[in-house]
């Protein structure tokens, strides 16, 4: 590699990292734009080659594969989990609880209280709220593996017909297909309860069951989020994301590994 190779690709890097670290998304995707740039070069440099170039691409969508195969295939869930009262986690935890609360109040959402779950590897806490008005449960959550850990809020109205109808800013594609009687929008790049708020509206709106609602029993919210993990479990065994492997547990199936790595895709290129 000459040097005036390596300082193109170098330059590349340095504007990757930069754009990455503005609050931006549309910089943060060229960004990414650009490490799929310097990837290229990297491998055109050092071989001459257009191939190899291409390849320096595709090994960042590899990887995410390897480690569904070689890691999350390896590993096993509870078919059913217990959502239960749990304690909040420490400011250092989670800074933006308190926050995330007073906002949520400021909508017109009363506390109903503290609850959580463990899923494998992970832990899921969650506060939760209820705006009798509009009869809608509002959900803030922490889900934390080891050192790794993020945040997101959901807002979920109920049918007579038993339909769920959720919005929520949830940062990542699902890693399991909601049930048919689970349906979500996803507002990730909302910018704040009110506009959560509004975009839940108007997604009821748009699919008419506004007038449909059911009240909630706010001792009973615990309870509806225990119902909707189960059914969701049920649905993804049906269609074969996943698959019995034990006594009460489960694993991803070869058809679930290929879902999976679909939608790191997804996010790699939304990201």
């Amino acid at each position: 590699m000459e040097l005036q190779q390596f300082l193109y690709l170098a330059a590349t890097v340095v504007f990757a990292v930069a754009c990455r670290t503005f609050d931006n998304r549309f910089l943060q995707k060229l960004g990414w734009l650009a490490y799929l740039g310097a990837s290229y070069m990297g491998g055109y440099f050092l071989t001459d080659s257009h191939a190899a170039g291409a390849f320096g691409i595709a090994l960042w969508f590899m990887l995410p594969w390897l480690e569904i195969v070689g890691r999350v295939r390896q590993l096993r869930f509870p078919i059913t989990s217990e959502v239960k009262h749990r304690f909040p986690p420490s400011r250092d935890v989670f800074p933006d609880l308190d926050e995330l609360s007073r906002e949520t109040e400021a909508a017109g959402f009363v506390e109903a209280g503290d609850t959580g779950w463990k899923w494998s590897e992970t832990d899921h806490f969650m506060r939760l709220f209820y705006h009798a008005e509009s009869r809608t449960q509002a959900s803030i959550a922490l889900a934390q593996q080891g050192e790794f850990a993020f945040s997101y809020v959901s807002l979920t109205s109920r049918t007579q017909a038993g339909v769920t109808y959720t919005t929520t800013n949830y940062p990542f594609a699902p890693t399991m297909q909601f049930s048919p009687q689970h349906l979500v929008n996803r507002q990730v790049y909302v910018e704040s309860m009110e506009h959560l708020v509004m975009a839940h509206q108007a997604f009821l709106s748009k699919s008419q069951v506004t007038e449909q609602l059911v009240e909630l029993d706010t001792e009973e919210l615990s309870a509806y989020i225990e119902k909707d993990m189960s059914a969701q479990i049920d649905h993804n065994i049906t269609i074969g994301v996943i698959e019995p492997a034990g006594e009460g547990v489960f694993r991803y199936s070869w058809r679930g590994c290929f879902y999976l790595w679909f939608q790191v895709v997804k996010d790699m290129i939304r990201v």
